[in-house]
């Protein structure tokens, strides 16, 4: 079978930046003399939005002004970590210049925030590749992962139906995500050695790894 698009996620996906988010928020929560575990980032962090995180870290009673302002102090902590180290993930530069020259649509589908997304357009150079009118990224207009909407969302930028699509993600939640939105296959990326044992996808940890027939016209 092949398919008309493909959506990736961002953070742990495209560019392996688990670390420094994870690092970022050891920095933002020590003023509230709060450490999370591995296993605690895992579940409530990774994969996931800032009003989802910062309310169920700090309190579901967080007003959005509150949320907001939290979330530009903890971000501005994560660009500043990994401002000077910030490569693409193996082999994703090669994929995207392939779809490029098939004319394959791609786009983004992303829990980060607008503040971050530019961030990235200008370090990393996305445009290059990628839309930024195409992106669907945290704008609150929609619920986060993982409920479907962001990629419901991204395939609707594309004039796509999810089913048309191939999703690249590697969280649990970004996974279910997927799942729920109906999207018609989903490689796993396998960047910081998650325990993806209750999924069927296929999981890569180089870009190189996937099957370029899936997307031929």
């Amino acid at each position: 079978m092949t398919y008309k698009a493909a959506i990736f996620d961002f953070n742990g996906t495209l560019f392996w930046d688990t670390a420094f988010h994870d690092k970022a928020f050891d920095i933002f929560l020590e003023k509230y003399g709060i450490r999370l575990t591995n296993e605690e980032k895992r579940v409530k962090i990774h994969g996931k939005g800032n009003p989802d995180i910062m309310r169920s870290i700090l309190g579901a009673g967080l007003t959005d002004a509150e949320v907001d302002e939290m979330a530009q102090e903890k971000e501005l902590i994560y660009r500043q970590l990994c401002v000077n180290d910030m490569p693409f993930a193996s082999g994703a530069e090669a994929l995207f210049n392939f779809l490029k020259t098939e004319g394959i649509p791609m786009t983004i589908a992303t829990s980060s925030g607008i503040e971050n997304v530019d961030f990235y357009f200008e370090h990393m150079h996305l445009g290059r590749w990628f839309d930024m009118e195409k992106l669907a990224y945290n704008d609150g207009t929609f619920r986060g992962k993982p409920h479907p909407d962001v990629f419901q969302v991204a395939a609707r930028k594309l004039n796509l139906k999810p089913q048309e699509t191939v999703v690249f993600e590697d969280s649990v939640a970004g996974i279910l995500s997927a799942e729920a939105a109906e999207t018609g296959k989903i490689y796993i990326v396998n960047s910081y050695g998650e325990n993806y044992s209750r999924f069927l996808h296929e999981i890569i940890t180089d870009f190189c790894q996937v099957d370029r027939e899936l997307f031929r016209k």
